[in-house]
């Protein structure tokens, strides 16, 4: 029996020849309406016209739909063509030389302007599209012996090389042609659309490091399809010389430029009746101007601004998503596999062939050392876990093996398949057997799921697709995959970013946190397709922050931070390793001076039975807590524990799913962001002027809370209050950064990861900041990833483990302490756990 995929996909054939038919059936309709004499000759004329500006949204609106590049060059290669066929005609070139010769020279520009734009932003595109329609009508306008200037030139008739008859212009049969090319054009885009190139140009504008990971080139893929749409927009520009007769500049002004983006956003981008909507609007918006008296730049920016504001896909967008919302009830539950994980991970031959070997590889950024020494091989079927805190260089390391370092400097040795893997490109690694997934699940949002594994490949052949069912079946997402990323859980994502990297059948699998926010069904159901990877041979290296699902899965575990490999083991012993403990839960250190605590403070901020959801994500579960004031709370856990979206909670800026959350009266709270989040090209004083303005604070009051706060600083950055933020070491960016949540006058201080990427000599120094703020009376909330840091510098902790409280005790205690450290790990308060040894 079928699946219903199964029967999609081969039904998928049928509607898109059904579709393609469309606009061939209603051009051939349209002439013989025309050519009955129902429609006088003045508007069959527009209709031609129309006919031609649907070829010309068309090449405008798919570029930008589908390759999300907005052209402002098509003016002027609109103009090659017009002009190639006026040239032609009168110098007895034929009409198959035209077509080829204008198609062929806007193709070639347009691939030379596509490539050369996918290496800027948006920004830089416009102004580069921009520049050369200046230069290109410029050179029209001055070639007098070829385009006759601004007199222009006659279009006279082209005759076929092929023998097929005599083209005439100005004329009836003219008007004919650019309606039935019309009707071809729509035809040749609808057969596109299921077509790999489409989602392969979907895919790249959507996530170019995704792209790049399932080997697709944003910058080759920008290329062609500028040079696809140029050649689209040539062909338009011959029609237009057909049915006027006559080619002059005036037609090709910056104003069409305008009034295509227009027709396009009024239409709608990357639709194919949308183009249809922008070629009569082109037509008949200067009658309607006229008719209403008012200009057409006038009307053209009232339609663009309402179109903006009303309906920002277009008109028919819009009115598909009405249709889809009345047609579609999908039970969107996943169908699960009814295997069950083996107890035991299958243990990779002893004969099994080294897939990848690295040896001292590092990666700097500029001068800091994100990898550094990282040294070791997988064999094939073996999966080795890459484990360490924030920061530690995991997904550097992962993306190194992928390619996708970005701006970052790779050395060492990286050997995969007996060739250097540090030299190959990251589309190329695809092509070798080396899929990747992302931390976030980054799926390609416009492509449905079915589409968004059939981009991997070049060509979308009966096989591929048949394979794409397989892997959405067995990964339980069959009975959606029509239905776009978006209308999914969490959950389904990260099942799809899988099924993707899966589709080149990798020897190598690089999985990024693929545990991470999935709930307990979902992981069993994740590790078992690890399981069969392994079965089948695949090297899987893999990271997480849930220790338990990823050392069920993992025959070798590595042990990273600070950038370097500080152990390796197997699963069950590697936390045994003191170097490997400690860079979880820190050093001890020797607890600072704290304000004396007697049980009668207030309450700054309780939490009463708190959860946060982002999307089908759980972030935080059931969370009752309070912080007294005049006290310093260390919240710890490992990455994804929740601290973040604990913090925002805390200070207000978030509002949680559910639960309640109640502050002393006229409590004023600060937070300092992980990773700081500084103006790094703003001067220090210009980083704390910004954050006092936002707190209502100016003028007198400003000027003391500036003097105040300065005061607070060391003397080294007091020195250079005029001095960019980002000319700081990554200390001294922490502490200006707590200085800048200081302006806001607040009583209670949130610091996120505090001591983040900083020397210990650095951390020592800001921790000492905080504690002179506690001393002071501030109420101090500590997010943390360190347990010892924590418990040195506060009154109590808490600990997290997976969006929930593990335990909280006094940070003093060795008892509470020993247990902390417990449920750090495991998520459970074990009461029996003895201190360690003093």
């Amino acid at each position: 029996m079928s699946s219903p995929v199964s029967v999609s996909v081969s039904a998928l054939a049928r509607s898109t020849a059904t579709r393609a038919a469309l606009g061939p059936l209603a051009a051939l309709v349209l002439v013989l309406v025309m050519h009955s004499g129902a429609i006088p000759p003045y508007q069959a004329y527009s209709v031609g016209i129309a006919a031609v500006y649907t070829v010309l949204a068309l090449s405008v609106g798919l570029l930008a739909g589908w390759g999300g590049i907005w052209s402002i060059a098509h003016p002027a290669l609109f103009a090659l063509g017009a002009y190639f066929a006026a040239y032609g005609s009168t110098h007895g070139w034929s009409v198959e030389a035209v077509v080829l010769g204008a198609v062929g020279c806007a193709a070639a520009l347009g691939a030379f302007l596509g490539g050369a734009g996918a290496r800027f932003s948006m920004l830089y595109v416009a102004l580069l599209t921009l520049a050369f329609t200046m230069v290109s009508l410029e050179v029209m306008g001055q070639w007098t012996s070829v385009t006759g200037g601004d007199q222009g030139i006659p279009m006279e008739k082209l005759d076929s090389a092929l023998g097929l008859g005599t083209l005439a212009s100005a004329g009836t049969q003219a008007q004919y042609i650019a309606v039935g090319a019309a009707g071809i054009a729509l035809a040749a885009a609808a057969l596109a659309r299921p077509s790999a190139l489409r989602m392969r140009l979907v895919a790249a504008k959507s996530h170019p490091a995704a792209a790049r990971s399932v080997g697709i080139a944003p910058e080759a893929q920008s290329a062609l399809a500028f040079a696809v749409s140029a050649a689209f927009a040539a062909l338009a520009g011959v029609l237009l010389a057909l049915v006027v007769g006559f080619v002059s500049p005036d037609p090709f002004s910056l104003t069409l430029a305008i009034s295509l983006i227009a027709a396009c956003v009024l239409g709608g981008a990357g639709t194919l009746v949308g183009a249809v909507v922008g070629g009569a609007y082109l037509t008949w918006a200067p009658t309607a101007a006229e008719s209403a008296g008012v200009p057409q730049p006038i009307l053209q920016g009232v339609v663009l601004i309402g179109a903006l504001l009303v309906l920002p896909g277009g008109v028919v967008p819009f009115l598909g998503r009405v249709l889809r919302r009345r047609s579609t009830a999908q039970d969107s539950a996943a169908a699960e596999p009814a295997e069950e994980v083996p107890e035991k991970v299958p243990e990779p031959a002893a004969t099994a062939a080294e897939v990848l070997r690295l040896d001292e590889v590092g990666v700097t950024f500029g001068g800091l050392k994100a990898l550094e020494g990282a040294s070791m091989s997988v064999r094939a079927g073996e999966t080795v876990a890459i484990i360490g805190p924030n920061g530690a260089g995991k997904t550097t390391l992962l993306n190194v093996l992928s390619g996708l370092v970005g701006g970052g400097r790779a050395a060492g040795s990286a050997v995969y398949g007996g060739r250097s893997l540090l030299k190959i490109r990251a589309t190329a690694r695809h092509r070798l057997g080396i899929g990747r997934t992302f931390q976030h699940a980054e799926t390609f949002a416009e492509l449905t799921v079915l589409e968004n594994v059939l981009c991997t490949r070049r060509r979308n052949t009966a096989r591929h697709r048949a394979r794409a069912v397989e892997l959405l079946e067995g990964v339980g997402l069959a009975h959606v995959a029509d239905q776009l990323p978006d209308e999914l859980s969490f959950g389904l994502h990260k099942r799809l970013d899988l099924a993707r990297a899966l589709a080149g059948e990798p020897e190598l699998l690089v999985l990024d946190e693929p545990f991470g926010g999935l709930d307990a069904r979902e992981r069993t159901l994740l590790a078992h397709q690890i399981v069969r990877q392994q079965k089948r041979g695949t090297a899987v290296v893999i990271i997480d922050h849930v220790l338990d699902d990823l050392f069920a899965v993992a025959h070798r575990v590595v042990a990273f931070d600070f950038g370097r490999p500080i152990g390796e083991g197997e699963p069950g012993r590697i936390l045994d390793d003191p170097r490997v403990r400690s860079s979880y839960l820190g050093e001890g250190g020797t607890r600072g001076e704290l304000p004396h605590r007697d049980g009668t403070e207030h309450v700054a901020v309780r939490l009463e039975e708190v959860d946060h959801h982002y999307g089908g994500v759980t972030a935080l579960r059931g969370i009752d807590l309070t912080v007294p004031q005049g006290s310093v709370l260390g919240i710890v856990g490992a990455n994804g524990a929740g601290k973040s979206t604990l913090g925002r909670i805390l200070h207000g800026s978030l509002s949680p799913t559910r639960g309640r959350r109640t502050a002393a009266a006229e409590l004023r709270t600060a937070l300092v962001p992980e990773g700081r989040a500084l103006f790094k090209t703003l001067s220090l004083r210009e980083n704390l002027e910004v954050a006092a303005y936002a707190t209502g604070i100016k003028g007198a009051e400003l000027r003391a809370r500036l003097e105040q706060t300065a005061q607070w600083l060391p003397p080294r950055l007091r020195e250079r209050m005029g001095v960019a933020a980002g000319g700081l070491s990554g200390g001294e960016q922490q502490i200006l950064a707590v200085a800048r949540a200081l302006m806001a006058g607040p009583d209670l201080l949130i610091v996120d990861e505090p001591a983040l990427g900083l020397s210990p000599a650095m951390v020592d120094e800001v921790y000492g900041r905080l504690g002179g703020l506690a001393r002071d009376g501030m109420t101090v909330v500590l997010l943390e990833q360190s347990l010892a840091r924590a418990a040195a510098a506060g009154h109590e902790v808490v600990v997290l483990h997976e969006g929930g409280v593990a335990v909280r005790g006094e940070a003093s205690d060795p008892l509470f302490l020993a247990r902390a450290e417990h449920a750090y790990f495991d998520g459970q308060d074990d009461a029996s756990v003895a201190p360690a040894p003093m």
